[in-house]
Formats: C-alpha cells, sequence, structure tokens
C-alpha cells in the first residue's frame, strides 16, 4: 500500500497546519541539496515532501487530497466525475495537478523577492553570524597587556553557478587585551564572523579567561597566595620573602604569627583596568620540620618541659 502524504511528512492526518508546516520545515532541512550535496536520494526525498506539502500544506488541496485520495488532481481540473478513472501519480514517484508543481513549492520556500535562490528564512540560511571564541591568559599576561593571533573556522555561505552553498573557510583574527582585563570580559571583532551568501559577515565574539596559576589565586581583582614560614620564624618574628608576579618581595612579620593568618600587601596584585593595581595577600602557612637533630630535639624537649611545668616566661 502506497504512503499517503501524511505519512511522507510523518503527521497523522488529523494534524493541524501548524504542525504539517513544522514538520515540513524540519524534513526540508534534513533533505535539502545544499546540505546534501551529490546525495541522490537526499534529492527525491526532498522533492517527494515538498510535493506532499504543496497539496496537504494547502487547505483547498488538502480538502480534495482527503476526499478523493491520489485522484484529487483530476478532480481539481475536471470535477468529481473525473474521480473514478483519474491517475494521481507519475513515472517519478510525485502527483500531478499541483497548479505549478515542484517549482512552485521550492520558490515558495527557497526564492527570495528577486527570484534568487535563497534556503534562508525558514531554513535558518541566509543570515550573517557572529562566532564566539573563549580565550584563556596566564595572569603575567593579564597584568601586563597582552595580543592574540586567533586561528578558527567558519561555515561560510557561497553562491557557486547560481547555487548557494556551505563552505568551511579558516579564518585570522587579533585582539588587543589591555593590562588589568577583567575575567569573563567580551570584545567584538567586526566582520570577522559567519558571512552569508549575499557577503555580509557576523562578528567575532572573544570572552577573556583568566588561566588557573599554581602559585596564585585569584580573590575579586586581587590575589592570594600561600607563604610557608618555619615554625620558630612564625614563634620569634622575623623576615620572609613573599612572590609576587613581578619579583619578590620581603615581609616582616610579629612574633606569634599563626598559621592561616594573612598579611596585605597594598599595590602587589594585579594591574587594574583603570590604573593602579590591586592588593596580594599572603597567606601563612606554618611548617614542621619532619626530622629533627639530636641537638634540637634536646631543646624542644626541655621547651616543652617548661610548659608542662607552667614556667614559660
Amino acid at each position: 500500500m502506497a504512503k499517503s502524504l501524511y505519512d511522507v511528512l510523518g503527521v497523522p492526518k488529523s494534524a493541524d497546519e501548524k504542525t504539517i508546516k513544522s514538520a515540513y520545515r524540519k524534513l526540508a532541512r534534513k533533505y535539502h541539496p545544499d546540505v546534501n550535496p551529490n546525495d541522490r536520494s537526499a534529492e527525491e526525498k526532498f522533492k517527494e515532501v515538498s510535493a506532499a506539502y504543496e497539496v496537504v500544506g494547502d487547505p483547498e488541496k488538502r480538502k480534495l487530497y482527503d476526499q478523493y485520495g491520489d485522484n484529487w488532481s483530476a478532480v481539481q481540473a475536471n470535477g468529481p466525475r473525473a474521480a473514478s478513472g483519474a491517475q494521481g501519480e507519475d513515472d517519478m514517484g510525485g502527483f500531478t495537478g499541483f497548479g505549478g508543481g515542484f517549482g512552485t513549492i521550492f520558490e515558495q520556500f527557497f526564492t527570495g523577492p528577486r527570484g534568487n535562490r535563497v534556503v534562508y528564512e525558514d531554513l535558518e540560511y541566509g543570515q550573517p553570524k557572529d562566532v564566539e571564541q573563549t580565550i584563556s591568559i596566564p595572569l603575567t599576561e593579564i597584568d601586563s597587556g597582552t595580543k592574540r593571533t586567533l586561528t578558527y573556522q567558519t561555515l561560510d555561505q557561497q553562491r557557486i553557478q547560481g547555487n548557494v552553498t556551505t563552505v568551511p573557510v579558516t579564518k585570522k583574527a587579533e585582539v588587543t587585551i589591555p593590562a588589568g582585563t577583567p575575567d569573563g570580559t567580551r570584545y567584538r571583532i567586526s566582520g570577522k564572523g559567519q558571512a552569508s551568501a549575499g557577503g555580509k559577515a557576523g562578528d567575532l565574539l572573544v570572552t577573556v579567561k583568566w588561566a588557573e596559576n599554581r602559585v596564585f589565586r585569584t580573590v575579586g581583582d586581587g590575589l592570594e597566595v600561600d607563604v610557608e614560614v618555619s615554625y620558630l620564624t612564625a614563634a620569634l618574628g622575623g623576615e620572609i620573602d613573599v612572590p609576587t608576579l613581578r619579583s619578590t618581595l620581603q615581609l616582616k612579620i610579629p612574633a606569634g604569627t599563626q598559621s592561616g593568618q594573612s598579611f596585605r600587601l597594598n599595590g602587589q596584585g594585579l594591574s587594574l583596568k583603570n590604573g593602579g593595581r590591586s592588593n596580594l595577600m599572603a597567606k601563612i602557612k606554618i611548617t614542621v620540620p619532619k626530622t629533627l637533630s639530636p641537638r634540637e630535639r634536646e631543646l624542644l624537649e626541655q621547651i616543652a618541659a617548661m610548659y608542662r611545668l607552667g614556667a614559660t616566661a
């Protein structure tokens, strides 16, 4: 038993106009020759669904088809008497009597106002599109400012011998990243996106992300760094080395400094967008030696004994 036109579109006979149109668009996108170049089976399927839609997508033709089946076109041309003897299918598996045939349905959905072929509005073709790229920048380069040359591909539309086709195109664009660029900043580079068949291109949208750093943590627009301090320096006080993005600084800590305590180094963090630099927080991590010399053990045991006796003064 031959498939009905509803079966071709994959919809029930009771489907409303919106459902039928949506089903057709989905199938047309799937089987369109521009999407499936040199695929004969896809081309035939495209013709089949287009022919089916011209009938059931038209209220008057659909009414005749529902009543007379494949003989609907003969009835349309010659009246109800023709229903008994009409032949509805041609040798291509399509249907006759479409009031213009396949060309009409193709032009209805794929032709612009001047007759130029555009598989555009309904099939999401023809409009220039923006392209998005995300780049990860080390904190040292965020601090100093940098540039990046991006190489990427777009699917540009090109008109070849009157037909629109989609072609992968490799493009390059340079983006300047000023010092202090905030994390998540997006830059727009005009005309570097995906191009339509008319030649107009969308934009390239570049999002800058701060790369993770094995030494520094970002806290807002500032930085935090862990600094290991011996238990003796923490207890007695003294100077410690604190790394920054640009150099190493000395920081004086007081006697009795506790593990986890933080010290602020003003202006030693990241460059800020509007000038100056953020702060750097040095977080203390007290270290204890894994092994002790006999003399070190002896002295520590004496101190421990003093604590046990309460003689810490």
